[in-house]
């Protein structure tokens, strides 16, 4: 009798409503959870300081059910698991764990699970505000950091603010894992029931897209980590957890990825061939870069064909090419846009493209022969959406239409038959009709089913040749499977996880499971303006982002061409320097032969390579180098010697003048040479609207020696004078245009005062301006290491 009382009293107690806080401690850090679920304390346990806001309590877990999203009513604990009862008879059961440096809490059985569209781990409320690592999840000040990490890839640290659950829908709007919120910061994530069947809103534009629930998925395993430590101590709790909990650890010589500087170093992007490679090899080694990556060697994408005219002899000839660069201790990468299918892929041309991702479907209302060219569908709405290739698959034959009719019957009008190689058939009334997806580079997607076999193909290159770097490009192209960042995170992890050696990999977003498994994200692209210009103001806003991230310094691509200045590539090397950072040359086989300045130009970037991995600048000189206004040159003295040659900019504008009859229109700028006696450098740049149009340009230098310049600027062109005989036109994109002769070359400037007169003979088009730059060498600093 007292054996058995004894048993119910112990029951009673173990499975009784907690009426207390339930309290989780690590070695530096406590949390304690209230009856209702609420996070009423998250505390640094040297201070005692307790981070949650006042009044302001997070949540551990809620859920999202009939659209709505609801908190625990009730929560019992036996031991560390929780019990959370939401009504209608919904039940989640987490285990909660105790380690010395973080806490686990993990979903370990769902009941009623049909009823849970979503799951939410916290918010995580904290008044913490100094530093919010948006991607990371962790946020911290000089005195404690407090983070969250998730555990598996169906686990999406952010706010679920779509119905697909992307988080990262560009490069400019970066995740929500952690968030600054008015009291401070919130750390969350969530898991999308994704054995449900859905229709939802794809990727932007895809409306009422049908998404097929995943038979296999199961909501429980969703999983986070809470951790609390100093600052300086965060970067290495989370290498710890990911160790402990099977998390990707990428190792590189020796050191976790997010601990080395290795990843975070410049790379040679280029166009190397079987032919060119040995040259292109040679360049990147004398660059003393880590990497030679091919922009662009694939006939296909999803099959990932190798281009028969740049490979002659396929997966074996680049294996041999890969087991040069190897010898020589540099990665070679190659170039694709992950999950996009090229319409000469075999995914597209044969059978197989019964699994191409469709943004809907509908029936065919009439019987078709091979020949029709009018197609009756039961359906308008997914015909009509906006696309670039406007497909539609029946059967296995891809058909092309040019619109569909407004009113019924719903008639694809114009239509190409056995378009991409597929051919045409007869297709009877009631047949399906797949609206195919689409991008804008005409190209396709791949269902879920179908991403399978093609991240398989792409292991299968870089298990087969050796290649080890890669950028998920167009990683974002996963969402059009209607899985968000689900579909993000499993492509990265299944791929990486088959290949057989690491891969240092790149991409077109960053989310927070990805941030695992991510070498570097390197935006900035040179296709758009100048050397300096092309997406300056996206690279340098995206340093600070960087750093409260922990991930390595990238400021982008920079393109080299046959004309590009050892000014210009200094510019950027001195900017790098100032962040610490790395970045992409892009260098072609033709402007490696042909750039008369390529020999100074690798002298210019090793040097100050060299110098930047030494740290011989300081704060002062780093926080100057940052700034993208100014102009460098560094020389190397002696053996621990330097000098930094700091050059004064001074700009001025020449606009269009209306004036009375033979009044002067010039423009007269004044200017000092703080240095020493010297040649200026003079740079004219044309803005205004898009026709602006500038011509004859008449120059006068310290009211003594005229120059007129035969010349004709368009909007967006340069005019480049070193003081020599020649000036140097570029077009907006930095190409050089031609060479103008003007026949008197300006003697040194002495130190002190001196003076430019501008005008022109002509200025049309809307609003025209010549924007003037001279530059001049200032102080020069001694480095002594």
């Amino acid at each position: 009798m007292h054996k058995r009382l004894l048993l119910f009293l112990i029951g009673l107690v173990l499975t009784t409503t907690i009426s207390a806080q339930l309290a989780l401690k690590t070695k530096n850090f406590s949390m304690e959870i209230s009856p209702k679920g609420e996070i009423l304390k998250m505390v640094d346990a040297g201070s005692g300081m307790n981070y949650v806001p006042n009044g302001r309590p997070g949540q551990l877990l809620r859920i999202k059910s009939a659209n709505k999203e609801i908190n625990p009513q009730l929560v019992k604990v036996r031991g560390k698991l929780l019990t959370l009862s939401y009504g209608n008879g919904i039940e989640l059961q987490v285990t909660a764990k105790e380690t010395a440096d973080y806490i686990k809490f993990e979903l370990t059985k769902v009941v009623g699970k049909e009823k849970i569209e979503a799951i939410f781990w916290g918010p995580f409320n904290t008044t913490i505000k100094d530093t919010i690592g948006e991607v990371v999840g962790v946020v911290r000040n000089k005195n404690f950091a407090i983070g969250m990490r998730s555990l598996n890839a169906k686990t999406i640290g952010g706010k679920l603010s779509n119905e697909e659950g992307v988080t990262s829908p560009s490069a400019s709007i970066a995740g929500s894992a952690a968030s600054a919120e008015e009291f401070g910061s919130a750390m969350q994530a969530f898991a999308i029931n994704q054995s449900l069947d859905r229709v939802i809103k794809v990727w932007h534009h895809h409306n009422n897209c049908p998404v097929p629930g995943l038979k296999e998925y199961k909501l429980e395993g969703s999983a986070i980590a809470i951790f609390g430590t100093s600052p300086a101590n965060a970067l290495t709790t989370m290498g710890r957890i990911n160790k402990t909990e099977g998390l990707p650890f990428p190792v590189i010589d020796g050191a976790w990825t997010r601990a080395t500087r290795i990843t975070g170093r410049p790379y040679l992007i280029t166009d190397f061939t079987e032919e060119t490679f040995d040259d292109l090899l040679s360049l990147t080694e004398r660059l003393g870069f880590y990497s030679i990556y091919q922009e662009h060697p694939f006939d296909t994408w999803g099959h990932f064909d190798l281009n028969k005219q740049q490979f002659p002899n396929g997966r074996m000839g680049m294996k041999k090419l890969v087991e040069k660069a190897t010898s020589k201790n540099i990665r070679v990468g190659v170039h694709t846009l992950t999950n996009f299918i090229t319409t000469n892929d075999p995914f597209v041309t044969t059978a197989l493209n019964s699994g191409l991702m469709a943004a809907g479907t509908s029936n065919l209302s009439a019987d078709i022969d091979e020949t029709a060219t009018s197609i009756v569908v039961d359906g308008y709405e997914y015909f009509a959406q906006g696309s670039t290739l406007n497909s539609i698959l029946i059967g296995n034959e891809i058909i092309r239409y040019q619109e569909v009719s407004k009113e019924k019957p719903y008639t694809l009008i114009n239509c190409v038959r056995g378009a991409f190689n597929t051919k045409p058939a007869v297709h009877k009334k009631g047949e399906q009709v797949k609206k195919l997806m689409d991008f804008p580079y005409k190209t396709m997607f791949p269902n879920w089913e179908m991403q399978q076999q093609l991240i398989k193909n792409m292991a299968g290159f870089f298990n087969e040749t050796g290649v080890s770097h890669m950028d998920f490009d167009g990683h974002e192209g996963a969402c059009y499977t209607g899985r968000g960042d689900y579909a993000e995170n499993y492509f990265a992890d299944e791929f990486l996880k088959s290949v057989k050696h690491i891969v240092v990999n790149g991409s077109s977003i960053i989310n927070h499971f990805y941030w695992n498994h991510n070498s570097y994200i390197n935006w900035g692209e040179p296709w758009y303006a100048s050397f300096r210009e092309s997406q300056s103001e996206h690279r340098f806003r995206l340093q600070p982002f960087f750093e409260r991230n922990y991930m390595p310094n990238m400021l982008g691509w920079f393109l080299v061409n046959a004309d590009t200045q050892v000014e210009d590539v200094e510019w950027m090397m001195s900017v790098a320097a100032g962040y610490n950072a790395g970045y992409a040359l892009v260098l072609r086989h033709n402007a490696y032969k042909k750039n008369p300045n390529l020999d100074k130009i690798i002298e210019t970037i090793v040097l100050w390579e060299e110098a930047k991995n030494l740290g011989i600048f300081n704060t002062e000189q780093r926080m100057a180098l940052k700034n993208p206004g100014n102009d460098f040159q560094l020389r190397k003295l002696a053996n621990k010697e330097w000098s930094l040659a700091h050059y004064d900019k001074v700009k001025f504008n020449h606009p269009k003048k209306v004036l009375q009859p033979g009044e002067p229109t010039h423009t007269r700028f004044d200017f000092n040479n703080s240095g020493e006696s010297q040649k200026i450098q003079l740079q004219l740049l044309v803005a205004g609207e898009e026709d602006a149009e500038v011509a004859n340009i008449e120059l006068e230098i310290d009211n003594f020696l005229r120059i007129s310049v035969p010349v004709t600027m368009k909007k967006g062109q340069t005019l480049v004078w070193d003081s020599s005989k020649e000036m140097k036109l570029y077009s907006d994109k930095g190409s050089l245009i031609r060479k103008i002769n003007i026949e008197k070359e300006l003697p040194e400037m002495s130190q002190g005062k001196h003076s430019i007169l501008i005008d022109a003979g002509s200025m049309t088009g809307g609003e025209p301006v010549i924007k003037g730059t001279v530059k001049l060498k200032g102080k020069v600093e001694k480095i002594q290491l």
